[in-house]
This record gives structure tokens, C-alpha cells and sequence, in this order.
């Protein structure tokens, strides 16, 4: 929600957010919601059921909104339908800014359903191979050859580095008691696949005393939590363009109907 809030170049006083109406929807929507409004920004939902094929009667009505943006929390064939009608009645990615729920990841399948979702954004955890460090590829070549893929999921990386990290934290605190080791750990700079990983906010430097949420207590504070956006049609998602946050970005968002 920090990529809305900042704004990034998009015009933002209203959002229409198109969810489900399932135990994951319904809250998403909400959340979501709240956010926008502590952010300054209206919001209108729109739910639909599980299953739903065709939207052109929810369409309309987000028409007759004028978003500045449409985010949707549809998930499966059902994401991918939004998109495309959407695009076919002049709402879709092409026209309006528009967020699509996080299978749109799914290249192959998001352009052979979607032939018309280009600039659409997208959330995406974990580095785009085009940020790779040293201990990224080293530990990519070593992935695909243990397991035969091609590339590595988000949580691959994150667990590889958080087993080193602590193996780090053992070995500068010399013991394995485990006070010693979150002493190591807050003072600790690894550099990992995820790239260098510290943990500032700690007993010698508080959130009261610099100026930050209590959330950020021994957390890594740059996750690759990020925002891309596909820029060519039939793009690869591991090659879109990383719009957001400014650590990991690789280009400026191509901004529609703004």
C-alpha cells in the first residue's frame, strides 16, 4: 500500500477495487480499503461470486465510477476475464491503471488470456533476476541443478539466506546461547542472496528513538516486496519493469489515461 500512498506519478483521488466474496476476498477488500482511506483515497468495492465468467454488468458500473485506478482481488481465471473484458469495453490496463491480482505473474498464461493486458502492474515478492548479486546467481545454479527448475521461488531465497544468516550469527557470537546470537543478530550485516540484510531497530536503537513504528522491530527493513508492470506485450514477468519501491527499481511506470 506504501506504492498508493506515495502516489508514484498516478492522479489518485478515487480507486475501485473488484474482489470475491470469499474468506480471502472480503478481508483483502477491507484492508485494502482502510489503507486507501488513512491515505487520503475513496474507494469503492465491487464483489463478485467464485466462478463468475462474465463481468460486463460490473463493468459498467465501475465505468460509471471513473477510477483512477482498478485493483483486483479476483483471483484465477477469474482475474484474467476482469482484465481482458475490461480491456474490451476501454477500462482495461491499456486505458485505465489498473492492478492485477498476482497470477498475472504467470506470463504464458496471463497473455494467452489477457492478449490486451499490457501496462498492467503487478505485486511481486522477491528480486527480479535482472538484480541478482554474486550470492543470487551462485545460489540459482546450485537450485536448478538439485532441482531441475529454471529458476528459483521467493521463499527459496529467503530460506537459504535466513539459515546463513543465523549460521553467520552463531559464528561472530562464538556460542549458540541464544542471547548472544540476537545480540549478533542486531548487529549483524549479512550480505545474501536477497541482498544486505540488517536489522536497525534493535535494544540499541529503538523505534521510539528513531522515529518509526514499533512493526519495524528486528525486521529487515527492504524487503523485495515490490510492484512491476509489464511493458512490451507477451513480456516474460521475470523481465517487467520493477516500478516500485525506489531500491529495486528498474524503470519509470508507463502512467494511461493520467
Amino acid at each position: 500500500m506504501s506504492w498508493l500512498r506515495d502516489r508514484e506519478g498516478l492522479k489518485l483521488d478515487k480507486v475501485v477495487l473488484l474482489t470475491e466474496n470469499t474468506d480471502y476476498g472480503i478481508p483483502a477488500a477491507e484492508d485494502t480499503s482502510r489503507l486507501l482511506s488513512q491515505a487520503g483515497i475513496e474507494s469503492v468495492t465491487f464483489g463478485v461470486d467464485i466462478g463468475t465468467q462474465d463481468f460486463a454488468g460490473i463493468i459498467e458500473r465501475i465505468k460509471a465510477e471513473e477510477p483512477d485506478l482498478i485493483m483486483s482481488l479476483a483471483t484465477g481465471e477469474a482475474s484474467y476475464n476482469f482484465a481482458q473484458q475490461s480491456a474490451d469495453a476501454g477500462i482495461g490496463p491499456q486505458d485505465v491503471p489498473t492492478l492485477c491480482e498476482h497470477v498475472a505473474l504467470v506470463s504464458d498464461a496471463f497473455w494467452k488470456n489477457v492478449p490486451d493486458g499490457n501496462n498492467c502492474f503487478v505485486r511481486r515478492i522477491g528480486l527480479p533476476p535482472q538484480l541478482y548479486n554474486d550470492v543470487a546467481r551462485s545460489f540459482l545454479a546450485e537450485y536448478g541443478a538439485r532441482t531441475g527448475k529454471e529458476g528459483a521461488e521467493s521463499y527459496a531465497f529467503a530460506a537459504y539466506d535466513a539459515v546463513r544468516i543465523l549460521g553467520q550469527a552463531i559464528t561472530e557470537a562464538g556460542t549458540t546461547d541464544p542471547a548472544a546470537i540476537i545480540a549478533a543478530l542486531e548487529e549483524i550485516v549479512y550480505e545474501g542472496a536477497l541482498g544486505t540484510i540488517t536489522f536497525p531497530i534493535n535494544s540499541s536503537n529503538t523505534s521510539q528513538q528513531a522515529g518509526v513504528e514499533p512493526k519495524w522491530w528486528h525486521q529487515f527493513p527492504d524487503p523485495a516486496v515490490t510492484v512491476v508492470q509489464y511493458q512490451q506485450p507477451g513480456e516474460d514477468s521475470v523481465k517487467a519493469t520493477v516500478v516500485f519501491p525506489q531500491t529495486y527499481r528498474t524503470g519509470d511506470p508507463v502512467l494511461v489515461g493520467q
